[in-house]
Order: structure tokens, then C-alpha cells, then sequence
């Protein structure tokens, strides 16, 4: 686990584990072969990787996980109809493809909730009624951290403690995974790797592009920039 700043508007090129990082902004103009973006590049292994409802449901897919297959393939299978061609998971992985995984969390998260629900009520029945334990902080250097799959994705958080007192902390967001630009060695993130060979009908109103970029449910204020072969600007949406 690591995270690039080659491309992103921070003093530096380092690529960093989170507990070694430091978040030092150095603002400057869009440049498409440097620096061009406000997000960090997170990397597993030295790559990218895409997070959220259709990362999720891939992996059901590919652990055997029974309600995932069972509403997938539900889901699979309208869709099929509705395209009159024979769908698999595959085909998941496109703009319709991760609004459909998020269809499909929703209600296998849906019949958890029901059982984690009972699980727990039969726990306080038991008299388990414990809900906190009180930290002890050593007081020589300590790190942890936390995982959790959010709506949206992967969230980690990363904190270097030492005395009692937090000396770095860091949290890697879903949406930074997949709006993450290029790292060090150019490798594209999640958005842009998704626009590669996307048809845009008309460069003036680039609605392809929002459709793909909002499928990943963005939780961040950026820009889509649409430029000519020289550079030149062509136009300018948000995407909220």
C-alpha cells in the first residue's frame, strides 16, 4: 500500500506508505504531463485499483459469495432482456455495469443488515451488553490503522503515535482510488483508465464522459478538461 504524488499538486514525486507521508500542498497550474490534480495515486502492490459496488461484487463473484452471485446474477438476467443478449459478469465491468453492482449491494447489504440485526439482539438476550473498551496508549512509537468498505469503496486510515500523541495520521478515501491521475511510472487511475476508447458524439457537450466519471458515485468537487490534440481547451463541466 503506497500513494504517488508525481502527478498530484504536492511538494514532492515520492510514492509513500501513509504512515510515512507528509501532506504538503504546493499549488500550480494544470500541466497534463505533470503535475494536474488534487488527489493522490493510491497503489496495491505498485498498482492501481478500482474500489466500490463493482469491485465488490466481482470479488463476491470470484469468493463464491452465495447472496452476491444470487443477486447478480438476478440482476444479470433483467438485464439480458432488456438488451435481448445473453449477459454475463464480465459486462458488469462498464458505466451500466457499476450501477448495477450498486443495485446489487444494496440488497445483499439489505439481507445482512437483517441477520447481523439478530445476531446482535440475540447477543444482548446473552447479557453481552459491552460496547467500549478504554484505550491504553504506550507511550513508546505506535501505529495502527482501520479498513472499512464503505458505500463507495475501500477507506483506510493510518496514525504514527508516540507519547500519547498522534504524530501523522492519513486517510486514503474510495474516491481518491479511483480518481487518483497517473503515478511516477504513468500508470492511469480508475476515471481515466475508464475513458480510454469512450465515444463522445459531441466534444461540446461531453455527456459520455459525466455519464462514465458519475458511475463511480464521485464524492469530490473536481473537472472534466476536454482538450484538442494542441492543447487548446475545448470546454468545461463540473462534476459534482
Amino acid at each position: 500500500m503506497s500513494e504517488s504524488i508525481a502527478r498530484s499538486y504536492y511538494d514532492g514525486e515520492w510514492q509513500k506508505h501513509p504512515w510515512e507521508e507528509e501532506t504538503v500542498p504546493k499549488v500550480g497550474a494544470f500541466n497534463a504531463s505533470g503535475k494536474y490534480s488534487w488527489s493522490k495515486s493510491p497503489r496495491f502492490q505498485g498498482r492501481p485499483m478500482q474500489v466500490g459496488p463493482l469491485a465488490q461484487v466481482l470479488m463476491g463473484y470470484a469468493a463464491g459469495h452465495e447472496p452476491t452471485i444470487r443477486w447478480g446474477n438476478r440482476a444479470l438476467e433483467m438485464a439480458s432482456k432488456a438488451a435481448g443478449a445473453k449477459l454475463g459478469p464480465a459486462d458488469l465491468h462498464s458505466t451500466l455495469g457499476r450501477h448495477a453492482a450498486r443495485a446489487v449491494r444494496c440488497a445483499v447489504l439489505g439481507e445482512l443488515a437483517m441477520k447481523h440485526w439478530q445476531l446482535l439482539a440475540t447477543n444482548i438476550g446473552k447479557g453481552d451488553v459491552t460496547v467500549f473498551n478504554p484505550p491504553v496508549f504506550p507511550r513508546s512509537e505506535q501505529r495502527g490503522f482501520g479498513f472499512h468498505e464503505a458505500p463507495r469503496g475501500t477507506l483506510s486510515h493510518w496514525i504514527v503515535m508516540k507519547d500519547g500523541k498522534i504524530r501523522n495520521y492519513q486517510a486514503v478515501v474510495p474516491s481518491t482510488w479511483n480518481a487518483g491521475p497517473r503515478d511516477g511510472k504513468g500508470q492511469k487511475g480508475p476515471y481515466e483508465a475508464s475513458l480510454v476508447g469512450n465515444p463522445v458524439s459531441d466534444p461540446e457537450r461531453p455527456l459520455e464522459v459525466l455519464r462514465t466519471v458519475h458511475s463511480f458515485d464521485p464524492c469530490l468537487a473536481c473537472a472534466i478538461h476536454m482538450v484538442k490534440a494542441n492543447g487548446e481547451e475545448v470546454t468545461r463541466k463540473n462534476v459534482i
